[in-house]
């Protein structure tokens, strides 16, 4: 289901409805770049709801002395942490990875230069509504999560 402030946003682009997007918690979900990395799947499986969106970590012997694996509907990836502020954008491309190809993470531009930055989680189907309905208006507004620029550690 696409959220209405998603809808207010896109039909009529303001600070006021960007604004409100990001205020909005039951749509999107805010990561600082000192998150602990499993609660970033949380956060995203709390919008959702998808049921099986999981992140754990395991203590292992090795450096850094542990490993997050994120989950769903019977996919397992291991996060490539390199514990610092990059790994929450590797935790964000992972939590895609295994969510594809239901679902999309994409970053609010909207919070761009912000303490933490907002992301809309939805589901393949409703990116598709949106691109076709605002076009580029969308791409505008919503981020797709790429290899480079690092969300959190350069400029974007």
């Amino acid at each position: 289901m696409i959220p209405s402030s998603v809808e207010r946003l896109l039909k009529s682009p303001s600070k006021d409805n960007a604004a409100a997007l990001l205020e909005d918690e039951s749509a999107v979900f805010h990561v600082d770049w000192r998150e602990e990395d499993d609660a970033i799947a949380r956060y995203c499986e709390a919008i959702l709801r998808t049921g099986s969106l999981a992140a754990k970590l395991v203590d292992i012997e090795a450096e850094p002395g542990f490993e997050l694996y994120i989950s769903h509907a019977g996919k397992k990836v291991t996060v490539p942490l390199v514990v610092g502020p990059a790994d929450r954008h590797t935790t964000l491309r992972a939590i895609n990875r295994v969510l594809a190809p239901d679902y999309e993470v994409r970053v609010c531009v909207a919070s761009n230069g912000m303490d933490t930055l907002a992301f809309l989680p939805l589901s393949a189907a409703d990116w598709k509504v949106l691109e076709g309905k605002y076009g580029l208006q969308v791409a505008k507004h919503f981020r797709k999560i790429e290899k480079t620029p690092n969300l959190f550690t350069e400029a974007w």
